[in-house]
Parts: structure tokens; sequence; C-alpha cells
């Protein structure tokens, strides 16, 4: 923020009595008297009884009381010995001056010669930093330039802007709708909604474009369409997740996208989070707020950072890059244009202010790699379970204290449950090690997997009182319904 300026007026500054040490003579000056501030004026007044006039040399104040001035001869003499100790003073100053002008040139001019005769040996005693006394040396720094294997070259005279530009085509901003379900007196209310987040294309095989994002993000929702860099919108579908790690992969079919919005997107540069150095600059980007890209820059505050996020416990980066709503799935680049993370969670209090965390992207890769490589399946293809489920106020689970997971309303007859030995009231934790606590978890762990395949479900039986775990392999089969209707 610039400092207002205001012009000031300079106003001539006429002396006054108050501006004046106040000497024997201007204690009983009356307030009409006129001083004359320098002996070389002339004055051409004479000196009257009202009117105190320094002179140049014949007369000179001395100490007296208070109430009187006593005038005193000054020698003629005693002027002129001042003027031979001015002179004298004048001529040893100028001596001095001439001699100090002749030193120096002659010390630059020795240490020019010396410099261009012996190069070597003068680069060898090096140049002493000005204002050191401790006599250090000037340090040997070369900044090289920083050159990205897939963006492009970004050296260290560009700015943050310039590594937004760069990497900004690989962004995406999410819509997301969903369900939400609220409970009055015991009985659910469904109200649509929608939502926002962020994601990362980092990746494309022959079909689809992949974007990385949050659990978070996708979890409950009944749609998705994400925002490119043109400003086009499309639908998407999740091709796998894994709640644990707060991971998803979305799909975007290339063969709707057109030749000019695939010229204008990217793919992100992944780079190494674990050689990531604390208190380096950070670049955060992300659908903030629903507003679409959003950026924000802070530093790593912390590594290997434990925190517990809904009920999971991860290991974050820590930075105070400002990470708001809608930011969860997107970027943490570095000053590179590298994504060293990605954006999903922060600490909100009156009392905390710039904590924020973010995936390292060095622990997420082989979870993503691995979401990337699974099968994106056609309705027909995916398992079924052969349950119903129904969605409980959570207050119920506290109240018998149940612990928390779906609950199995009821089960189809000759379903895939009931052949494996899945009963009404148990509550299923976990498909093949993924947590599940709603059911559209359920749901979407089920249908990841194509039917004939083999999973593990665990689950929660009360047996005299108290629930025991149990794991129960199951061979998922076909949707019913949708064999019915291709019939």
């Amino acid at each position: 923020m610039e400092a207002n300026q205001n012009d000031n007026n300079l106003n001539p500054i006429t002396p006054s009595s108050a501006d004046l040490p106040e000497t024997p003579a201007e204690h009983n000056a009356s307030e009409t008297e006129n001083y004359h501030f320098w002996a070389e004026e002339p004055v051409s007044e004479q000196p009257s009884a009202d009117t105190v006039t320094p002179v140049t040399s014949d007369v000179q104040i001395v100490d007296a009381a208070p109430d009187s001035i006593v005038l005193e001869e000054v020698p003629k003499k005693r002027k002129k010995r001042e003027h031979r100790f001015l002179k004298r003073f004048f001529s040893c100053a100028a001596a001095a001056v001439c001699f100090g002008v002749f030193a120096g040139a002659s010390f630059f001019g020795i240490r020019h010669a010396y410099s261009h005769f012996f190069p070597q040996e003068a680069n060898a005693s090096g140049d002493v930093l000005p204002g050191n006394p401790s006599g250090s040396r000037k340090p040997d720094i070369t900044i090289a330039p920083v050159v990205l294997s897939q963006t492009g070259v970004m050296d260290a005279s560009e700015t943050v802007s310039a590594v937004v530009k760069q990497t900004m085509p690989a962004m995406v901003s999410i819509r997301s709708h969903y369900a939400l379900t609220s409970y009055f007196f015991g009985r659910p209310y469904v109200e649509e909604k929608e939502g926002g987040g962020s994601g990362i294309i980092i990746g494309s095989n022959e079909n689809d474009l992949l974007i990385a994002t949050n659990y978070h993000v996708i979890e409950d929702t009944s749609s998705l369409e994400v925002i490119l860099a043109d400003n086009t919108s499309h639908t998407v579908t999740v091709k796998g997740s894994d709640p644990a790690a707060d991971l998803a992969i979305l799909a975007l079919p290339l063969s709707g996208l057109s030749a000019d919005t695939l010229s204008k997107i990217d793919i992100a540069v992944l780079g190494d989070s674990d050689s990531a150095k604390i208190g380096q600059m950070v670049i955060a980007i992300g659908n903030a707020l629903g507003y679409g890209p959003t950026v924000t820059v802070g530093y790593l505050g912390a590594k290997d950072r434990e925190v517990t996020v809904e009920g999971n416990d991860m290991v974050l980066l820590q930075t105070n890059a400002a990470i708001n709503s809608g930011n969860s799935g997107g970027a943490l680049l570095n000053t590179k244009g590298e994504v060293i993370g990605i954006n999903n969670a922060k600490l909100s209090s009156t009392d905390i202010e710039g904590i924020c965390f973010a995936i390292p992207i060095s622990m997420a890769t082989p979870i993503l790699d691995d979401l990337m490589t699974r099968e994106i399946l056609s309705d027909e293809e995916k398992g079924y379970l052969g349950v119903s489920v129904k969605e409980l106020d959570p207050s119920i689970f506290e109240l018998y204290n149940w612990p928390e997971g779906v609950y199995v309303h009821s089960v189809v007859k000759n379903g895939a449950a009931e052949k494996a030995g899945i009963y009404q009231g148990d509550i299923i934790t976990h498909v093949n090690n993924t947590k599940v606590t709603t059911p559209n978890q359920l749901i979407n762990a089920v249908t990841s997997h194509r039917y004939g395949s083999v999973v593990e479900i665990t689950l929660q039986r009360i047996s005299e009182g108290q629930f025991v775990e149990h794991t129960i392999s199951v061979t998922l089969q076909q949707n019913p319904e949708l064999t019915s209707q291709s019939q």
C-alpha cells in the first residue's frame, strides 16, 4: 500500500524572540526591540539607549549582572591573531584533502595495475565485502535455470503468475449433485443439493482423460461434471476411489472433447513431495467456494504431519496457503510448476489461522496409478450384492452403541449375500478393506467390481448381546433387474 503523500507548503520563517536563547541583553529588552543576527551586516544607525547592536571590532559584550549591560573595548591586535589562525587552519585542511585524494588515486591505480598484470593472483586474493569488518569474501553464486520435462522451461526470474499460467490448463473445477437426507421426528427428508470441488488432469488412455480429486468431493454424489480450462462443461464418471486415502479418479471420455478444447488443456507434471523443503514457496489452485480457479500462495510449513480427517488417520503436508471449501482435490504446486500435493483439509477455528493440509503426491501416486487402471464397467457388467440397506439417523448408532457401518435392512432371496451367509441386522463395515459408512459408499465399492468377482465383506453381527466381527467371501452376481430388462 502506498502511503498518502501530502504537499508541504514551505513558508519563510521570520525569527522572533521565541526563537532566540535568552541572554542578559534580551532579558531587559522590550517587545519592540530590533535584533541584527549577523556581524557581517553593516549597521548605519547609531546605537541608542534602547537598541543593542553588535559591532565588528570595537566592542564586545562581557559578563554582567542581569540588570545591566557593560561594553568593553576589544584590542585591535586580537582580530589580527584570529585572521592568522584561520589562514593556518584552512591551509592545513586543504593540504590534508590534497593528500587524501593523491593517496586514494595512487591506491586504486596500483590495484588496477596489479590486477592487469597479475590476474590470477588478484582473483585468488578475492574481494572483501564492503562494510563487513570480519573480512568475509564474496560468495560464488550461480543461478541456473530449471527445466521442466513436460511443461517447458522455468527460470528463477519468472514469477508465480508465470507458473500459474503454465499449469492452469491441467486444472479443472468440479460440480457435484447429491441428495442431502435430513431427519425430522425420525422421518427422513431428501433434498437435492449442489456442491463443488477441484481436480487435476494427471493422465489419459485410449478412451478417457483421467482426473485426480479427493474422495470426499465425489462421495454420495448422484452426478458429476467438470469445467475445463476453456470453460466447457463435461459429464464424468468415477473410475475408481479409495475412501481411506481420500483419493478418486474421474474419467472424461475423449470422444466428447473438441479439437479446440484439446488444444487448451494439458496434463500436470507430478513432482516429488519427499524432496520438498520446509519453508519453500508453494502455490494452491482450486475452485474456492465454487467461484472457479483461484490462486493462493504460501509456504510449506511442515511435512509428515499426522492428522485425523473424518476418522481416517493420514500423514499430510502442512501449508499456510489458503485452502477453502471447493479447493479440495486441487493442486499444491512448487515454484517449478510440479504438483507436490493434493489439497484436502484445513483446521477451522477462530483460534486457528493458516493451517491447511495436502496429501503428499509421492504417497498418492501409487494409489492413483491403481485407480487409473481399474476397469470402467457398464451397468450390466457391474457386480450385485443382493442386500437392501437402510440409512439410519446417526443418533441411533450412538444411542445403542452400534459400530459405524451400513445397516442391512433385508436380504434378497437367492442373492449373492444370502448365499454367502449375510443376514438381516448385520452391519457392513468394509468391502475389500475399503471402509464404508453410508449406503452410497457400499454401492460404489461393490459396483466397481465386475459380476462374478469375489469380494471380502467385513461385518459386525450381534451375538449374546455383543457385536462380533466376521469376514465373509461373496461372489458378486449380475443385477437381476438389468438382466430381465435386457431379455
